[in-house]
């Protein structure tokens, strides 16, 4: 047979089999949806009437209120950074040495932020903390006090602790594996010579700690450096632009491409940066040993338990009012702004008449069918890549994830100028493709790599075809990976505001930007019921893939 291996040979399948044609379509997809649209906006700040010109990077970087966007991108996001390692670091200490009934309940609440749409976090902070929030509704009834004490939303301090709250979940989670890990000898080597709980921390665990701690702090850094929807929304002003939104003002508002062009190749550069700092971190990092680890302290002493029940409390006040806030508030209304609230359905009655009926349509749509597509090229590069691990498609595959996606929107925006209004639709689809795709070939991948070959090998030598085996052997292996990454993709694309909002028009809406528009439009009751519409829709799926997911594990 034509298509049978030869053993040794480095692709089991040969050259023309349907597997070795399998990244074909993938790259096709990275070219024309990736590639192209970034390739116009890079067009935008080096050419001018066609020639190559430096002149507007030039203005854009010698301009004193970019050079101020600028800093203050840099500043917030390194602040946003500490208190998020501050909140963080003591949650992994108390998962890596604790054992306590409900530990997996406060690990799967920890890891709820992180996988929230930022615009739900932003609804529940302007819930919490605004003016008439419940928080100082709560403060001025206790207290009886005629003003809010907590003067929290749209300032510096509203973006910091919306970053905090968003990012510190990776702090807890990348240390607290780590420090799972650590091997105690050393730790009891110490004690032994006589050296204090504390100074065995700073001098033997801590450096072993920092370069997962490091690791942390830079992706932090990174996210808080490209968020966009939290500065959009609580920083409430000029004073508070980071490059991100600027990049949107430039684009949507002031009509100047060059500019948004020009900011875009700056946050790419420091993306890029950033990214490489982290790998290289990673392989510098020494391997921890599993042998000797740690065992879980099941007694802690009495102040050391007291304060890791005061933070577990405290953390889970911190996650939960939020989103508590969202779905109570979606529930209240009164006649006016400042009256009296009273229990009302009111908005969900709505939406089943108004347009955002068709936001919520129009998301669950996108959503489909950019899960679907990510889901299936995302197959079929790791079914590529697993014959061939050394391919350079997987990092080409995987750049997405290394530009934020309010750039990927810009050069999507840029290219709807040559397609037309009407193409708002299609081009958010292809834009959601783009930023889903790295994050299902990073679900299906690992699995896909730890398949045993001699199966495929097997039924190849017994007379399968190529794509008899992919079909009946590897694909039902794949079924809980392809759930998962579906589940990923469905969720970050219902709840993708950043991409969305460049190319989105009064044609055409969803979810994440009737909420935004909402907000701007003080309807916090409308945006509410439509932030718990979004709660229950990717909850919905998670739960649903999960059980799927079991199924699959249990067949």
């Amino acid at each position: 047979m034509k298509s049978m291996a030869i053993p040794g040979k480095s692709s089991p399948y040969g050259s023309t089999t349907f597997v070795s044609m399998t990244p074909y379509p993938a790259m096709a997809v990275l070219i024309t949806l990736f590639f192209i649209p970034l390739a116009f906006t890079l067009s935008q700040a080096f050419l001018k009437d066609g020639k190559l010109s430096f002149s507007v990077m030039s203005a854009v970087f010698s301009k004193p209120y970019n050079l101020k966007v600028i800093g203050f991108t840099f500043r917030q996001a390194a602040l946003s950074t500490l208190i998020s390692l501050l909140i963080g670091l003591p949650g992994a200490w108390i998962m890596a040495r604790f054992s306590f009934r409900g530990k997996k309940i406060l690990r799967a609440i920890c890891t709820v932020p992180f996988v929230l749409p930022p615009i739900l976090v932003v609804l529940g902070f302007v819930m919490l903390y605004g003016n008439s929030g419940f928080l100082n509704k709560a403060l001025m009834s206790l207290f009886g006090l005629s003003e809010p004490p907590l003067r929290i939303l749209y300032s510096y301090k509203a973006i910091i602790l919306a970053h905090s709250f968003y990012n510190f979940p990776i702090a807890m989670s990348l240390a607290g594996n780590s420090w799972e890990q650590l091997d105690e000898n050393c730790e009891k080597a110490a004690r032994t010579l006589g050296a204090n709980q504390w100074r065995t921390f700073i001098h033997i665990t801590l450096p072993r700690l920092m370069p997962s701690i490091l690791s942390a702090a830079l992706m932090i850094f990174l996210f808080c450096f490209t968020s966009f929807a939290v500065v959009l929304v609580l920083g409430g002003g000029p004073e508070f632009t980071t490059i991100e939104v600027e990049i949107y003002n430039q684009a949507k508002r002031a009509m100047n491409l060059g500019a948004a062009a020009a900011l875009s190749i700056m946050s790419m550069a420091v993306c890029l940066i950033v990214l490489v700092a982290d790998v290289m971190l990673q392989r510098k990092a020494p391997r921890q040993s599993r042998i000797g680890s740690f065992k879980t302290i099941s007694k802690p002493s009495a102040p050391a338990k007291a304060a890791a029940v005061i933070y577990a409390i405290m953390l889970v006040l911190f996650v939960a009012s939020p989103l508590a806030s969202v779905v109570a508030r979606s529930f209240l209304s009164s006649a006016t702004r400042a009256g009296a609230k009273a229990i009302s359905f009111q908005w969900y009655s709505r939406m089943l008449s108004e347009s955002t009926a068709r936001a919520v349509e129009n998301s669950l749509l996108i959503g489909l069918t950019a899960g679907i597509s990510s889901v299936a090229l995302g197959l079929l590069l790791a079914a590529y890549l697993k014959r061939h691990p050394k391919s350079p498609l997987e990092m080409a595959a995987m750049l997405p994830m290394s530009i934020s996606s309010v750039i990927i929107g810009l050069g999507y925006y840029i290219t709807s100028r040559f397609l037309g209004r009407g193409s708002a639709f299609s081009l958010i689809v292809l834009a959601h493709v783009v930023i889903t795709l790295p994050f299902c070939l990073r679900a299906i991948m690992p699995v896909y790599r730890a398949m045993p070959d001699n199966l495929s090998k097997s039924a190849l030598t017994l007379g399968c075809s190529p794509f008899r085996t992919f079909i009946s052997i590897e694909l039902p292996l794949l079924r809980s990976a392809l759930l998962t990454s579906f589940a990923f993709a469905f969720a970050i694309s219902v709840g993708e505001m950043n991409a969305t909002l460049m190319l989105s028009n009064n044609s055409i809406e969803t979810i994440p930007v009737a909420i935004y528009r909402l907000i701007n439009a003080y309807n916090y009751q409308g945006a509410c019921a439509l932030g718990t519409v979004l709660i229950i829709v990717c909850l919905a799926v998670f739960i649903t893939t999960e059980a799927a997911r079991k199924r699959s594990i249990h067949a």
